[in-house]
């Protein structure tokens, strides 16, 4: 076989590989691969992690989604817990890149990654064994700190929402936090609980469970997670119903500190300012939000297909698939990453 033959070949293979990993745009970053989490430093590199079976690991881009690096392993976690939204999750900070993952006995392990470093091994975020056993939880980083939030048993076995913070990148964290705890026995049972820093401090969300109604619900802290205000539900309408609907929600806030949440009630995706009427913006399940040149962007899942509503109003199905998630890579572009049949899809969103 000649040279040019081999070159010929070579080619071909490339056109074929790349064709095999594309669907409709989109491109397979990993196979084989479940519970895809991805966030953005202040250098814009992307970074992302997802499990395969009991293992964690990670991926870099540095050229805007366009392409990741081969995947490196954080670490092995017996009895990982990475399922329905359950899954590794990871944020920067000033300092590096923290990871957080859950195991089944319900212990919530941090990871945490400087430079060119390898990933540290973790703290236990949790200060009393065995509590979130739901495996729901989220955070969120501002220069070095981090705040996470969980579902959490302790005392009295009943779900409440309970928090920690790290002021040094998650390599250590403050004995526990309860945020709300519901004055009827629980907040929603499987419902996934989110968090950001604020301009004023630091907003929760989550969804609770009074007088049978499964409403979404937010509190506040001014004081550095000292303490929390009183939970406010957000929007006018109720949500009754006799089971748990496994649907959080996602909040951010703008530049000029207007804080937006989307969530679901019953078959429609709504948005709201807290303190505001909530808007509805679609029909389906399991909604996100990103800020992208300061305005939203929000994702959620109907009937399969993945929907993003984009600042100008447009609605783009990206593909087919669960667990949707935005990333803003500059002013104009976002970054959708998924899951779909055991892989790990991403496309680029351009505004």
């Amino acid at each position: 076989m000649n040279q040019v033959t081999i070159y010929i070949s070579a080619v071909i293979m490339l056109i074929f590989l790349s064709a095999t990993n594309k669907e409709n745009g989109a491109s397979i970053i990993e196979r084989n691969a479940v519970m895809p989490s991805v966030t953005k430093d202040k250098q814009n590199a992307l970074h992302l992690v997802f499990a395969k079976g009991n293992q964690v690991w990670y991926k870099r881009s540095d050229n805007g989604g366009l392409s990741f690096s081969s995947p490196s392993l954080i670490d092995s976690i017996k009895n990982l817990v990475a399922v329905a939204g359950r899954g590794p999750q990871i944020t920067a900070t000033n300092k590096g890149l923290c990871m957080l993952a859950i195991n089944k006995e319900g212990n919530i392990f941090a990871y945490t990654k400087q430079g060119n470093e390898k990933w540290q091994k973790p703290s236990k975020v949790n200060d009393v064994t065995d509590v979130a056993k739901e495996g729901f939880f989220s955070f969120a980083s501002f220069n070095d700190s981090i705040f996470a939030v969980w579902l959490d048993l302790r005392n009295d076995s009943h779900n409440k929402i309970a928090g920690a913070l790290s002021a040094d990148g998650g390599k250590t964290w403050s004995k526990n936090k309860i945020v709300y705890q519901s004055p009827q026995g629980t907040v929603c049972e499987c419902c996934k609980p989110s968090v950001i820093f604020t301009g004023q401090g630091i907003t929760v969300m989550f969804r609770n469970f009074l007088d049978g109604n499964r409403d979404l619900y937010t509190t506040h802290s001014t004081n550095g997670a000292a303490s929390f205000s009183a939970a406010s539900k957000l929007g006018s309408g109720n949500w009754k119903l006799n089971g748990c609907p496994m649907d959080g929600g996602s909040l951010k806030e703008t530049e000029n500190g207007e804080i937006e949440t989307v969530w679901r009630r019953m078959d429609t995706i709504f948005s709201c300012k807290s303190g505001s009427f909530e808007q509805a913006v679609g029909k389906g399940r399991n909604a996100g939000m990103e800020i992208v040149n300061n305005q939203f962007a929000y994702s959620w899942i109907d009937d399969g297909k993945i929907v993003c509503l984009l600042p100008n109003g447009k609605k783009e199905i990206v593909g087919e698939g669960i667990l949707p998630q935005l990333q803003a890579v500059n002013k104009n572009t976002l970054i959708c990453v998924w899951q779909k049949d055991n892989n790990i899809y991403s496309k680029l969103i351009n505004l």
